[in-house]
């Protein structure tokens, strides 16, 4: 049964060493198709959603998706999908072959709107330019097909920011997104914007931290109130800054971090000697 309308389908020859690219394709749903079901591939692909949503079915595991959702797949992995209320969406799916892609997982993440936007651009002028019988495409159209890969490939942890194209390791990638945390999204927007399960991503994260994701994140709330604070900021506006903008509570989680109340941090500026801890121990981060 036909499931899709293809704006875009192309047979691609791209090959570079431990990478085949071999079907690029822009596929928007059929209006009377409401779900894909299950099913898997011998290759690896990654799958762009550039308009509409609905929940995407991966390994057991389900995420919501919507404009800029990426879901990349190592080969043999089984995933479905069901759309949701809104109009059709529109998907980009590459097919291809990497070197050691089964040793990857499955993710679901987002691109940001600087890389979506550069995304709908590289794909318009692929768009307007003609691929050979053979598959061979022209060399502008190759090198937007492979950074678009690499955009996706970077987003879902598969290749680390600066790399060549080449697999590289996942700390990497977590690092990065680590340096990244927003001290004010809740810790359940933290992990759906990861694409990765909370458990995992905890994992993922003590390795690197030797703190859970909410330790850590409350670690650096911790820091970044001291310094807000010493730079004579008000106390409700430090709390807003990082995420707990009742004041009340803020003073309260402060104080069973360090053993102080926010005022005596207040102006101290930089460099000053902090506060003496009266809890006469390290401080507690929860």
């Amino acid at each position: 049964m036909r499931r899709f309308r293809s704006l875009l389908l192309e047979s691609i020859r791209i090959q570079l060493p431990g990478l085949r690219i071999h079907t690029v394709a822009v596929h928007r749903h059929l209006p009377e198709i409401t779900e894909v079901e299950p099913h898997r591939h011998r290759w690896s692909q990654v799958l762009l959603y550039l308009d509409g949503e609905g929940r995407q079915h991966v390994a057991g595991s389900e995420a919501a998706i919507g404009p800029g959702s990426v879901v990349a797949l190592p080969p043999g992995v089984d995933h479905a999908f069901v759309r949701g209320r809104q109009r059709s969406p529109v998907c980009l799916m590459i097919n291809f072959r990497l070197r050691k892609s089964a040793l990857h997982e499955p993710v679901v993440c987002v691109l940001n709107r600087s890389e979506l936007g550069q995304v709908r651009q590289w794909l318009t002028a692929v768009s307007r330019r003609p691929v050979e019988k053979d598959g061979d495409v022209g060399l502008e159209s190759a090198l937007h097909l492979l950074e678009i890969l690499k955009i996706c490939l970077r987003a879902a942890g598969w290749l680390v920011r600066g790399s060549a194209g080449q697999p590289g390791e996942k700390s990497g990638v977590v690092n990065q997104w680590i340096a990244r945390i927003d001290l004010q999204e809740p810790l359940d927007g933290l992990v759906r914007r990861s694409g990765y399960q909370r458990d995992y991503l905890n994992r993922l994260v003590k390795r690197e931290t030797g703190l859970t994701l909410g330790q850590y994140r409350s670690l650096r709330r911790l820091e970044e109130s001291k310094r807000l604070l010493a730079q004579g900021l008000r106390i409700s506006s430090v709390a807003t800054a990082v995420g707990l903008p009742d004041q009340n509570y803020f003073a309260r989680w402060f104080r069973r971090q360090t053993g102080q109340a926010p005022s005596r941090w207040l102006g101290r500026g930089p460099g000053a000697p902090a506060p003496r801890d009266q809890s006469g121990g390290n401080q507690k981060v929860t």
